[in-house]
């Protein structure tokens, strides 16, 4: 009797990982069937996801987060200025050869060189033939940064005195102070890469907020972005929906990742000539919350000119920004993500970019796609950058062209 009921479990387990390995993992959502069928026929990784059978979105997310990286990369800290943000050219030592195109990550709260899911990244990156690589490290997370610095290009695509007007404070508006734009910082930073180093093309990956600055970035400048193709990984595109249905694990967590971002330059706050004196942030009360709209209501919101944290999400969620992109896009998500909600994807706002693909997996939790039996490679770097090595090669077929 016993041997029965362990062999008829152990057939049922048999069926769900055999299901699992042949079931199709992945959604694909476009308004564009040509384009759609064109990277599908290019992007083989796209539609090959497997991941391992009873791994739930937590595990997901929770394992390349604490497992050590396989590959130690070389990192070259370069400052761009005196601004507070700067870039990590990555494995250097093979050089950097400006006919190849280069690629930038753009990491969420926590990215690092050597961190999991960033460090995946940049290995399969050198395995697609990526020699040109470098992160990027916003303002916001830089001992040195230089709150008062204004960027060429500050406030570009924004109407203060129409449809943006009721976002910002009104001595943002009256133009009596400055604030932290990250997409005017994004753009001084491509330019000077691109200035310093000639690339003659630039592809960008965008992890969580970093997909969020990225899509802002692109929205914002359209024709005059510096970026030629662009892929967002798990990114809360609906801010406001992200903060309304967050799980309370993931939103004390992130609560503290972001206090720890603050804790960086805080010191910075106690001189109030280190920052301008219209700006009123709540330091303690930032470092002392527990949920990240306390956070953003005392901090963030602040230092970005809104008027509280709720303006600041309906401004700065980036699905509003799609519609205007004018490159091709690749947005990568998870059903199971338990830090950005699958209602936090905005997929119809998306997709009316008839340039954009959605790629909706089945399971995959934040930014964690693990993969194989033992869980033992992360699928989500191979299907960003087939996407973007395909548009490098046509942009490459245009170079010779001209």
């Amino acid at each position: 009797m016993k041997v029965g009921i362990i062999g008829g479990i152990s057939s049922y387990l048999s069926y769900l990982v055999w299901n699992n390995y042949n079931s199709n993992q992945i959604e694909l959502y476009s308004l564009n069937t040509e384009l759609q069928n064109e990277i599908i026929q290019n992007c083989p990784s796209l539609t090959s996801y497997r991941p391992p059978a009873f791994y739930c979105g937590f595990l997901h997310t929770l394992i390349p987060t604490i497992s050590k990286p396989k590959e130690k990369h070389i990192s070259f800290f370069e400052k761009i200025g005196d601004t507070g943000i700067s870039v990590d050219f990555v494995d250097k030592g093979q050089s950097i050869n400006s006919d190849q195109p280069l690629l930038l990550i753009i990491p969420g709260l926590t990215g690092k060189v050597q961190n999991g899911y960033v460090n995946s990244l940049i290995t399969q990156a050198h395995q697609y033939g990526f020699n040109n690589i470098c992160i990027y490290t916003y303002r916001m997370l830089s001992k040195e940064a230089n709150f008062l610095f204004v960027p060429p290009f500050q406030d570009y695509g924004i109407d203060f005195q129409g449809a943006d007007k009721e976002y910002f404070r009104h001595d943002v508006v009256a133009g009596q102070t400055t604030r932290v734009d990250l997409a005017a910082d994004l753009h001084y930073t491509l330019k000077y890469l691109k200035d310093k180093y000639k690339f003659k093309q630039i592809l960008a990956i965008g992890c969580s907020y970093g997909g969020v600055q990225l899509g802002n970035y692109l929205g914002r400048f359209q024709d005059d972005s510096l970026i030629d193709a662009g892929v967002t990984v798990c990114s809360p595109h609906n801010i406001t929906d992200c903060e309304k249905n967050i799980s309370t694990i993931m939103d004390l967590t992130m609560t503290y990742i972001l206090r720890r971002g603050l804790k960086i330059n805080k010191h910075l706050f106690y001189d109030p000539n280190n920052y301008p004196k219209q700006w009123k942030p709540q330091i303690s009360k930032a470092m002392n919350s527990l949920f990240v709209h306390q956070f953003d209501r005392y901090y963030t919101s602040q230092v970005y000119g809104y008027k509280s944290e709720v303006e600041y999400y309906k401004h700065f969620s980036s699905c509003d920004r799609f519609p205007q992109i004018k490159i091709p896009m690749l947005c990568i998500a998870a059903k199971d993500d338990y830090a950005v909600n699958i209602k936090a994807l905005s997929l119809d706002k998306l997709i009316s970019n008839k340039q954009t693909i959605v790629c909706l997996a089945k399971s995959g939790g934040h930014i964690g796609f693990l993969e194989g039996l033992n869980a033992d490679s992360t699928w989500f770097p191979k299907p960003a950058l087939e996407f973007l090595q395909y548009f490098s090669k046509e942009q490459e077929i245009e170079y010779k062209a001209q």
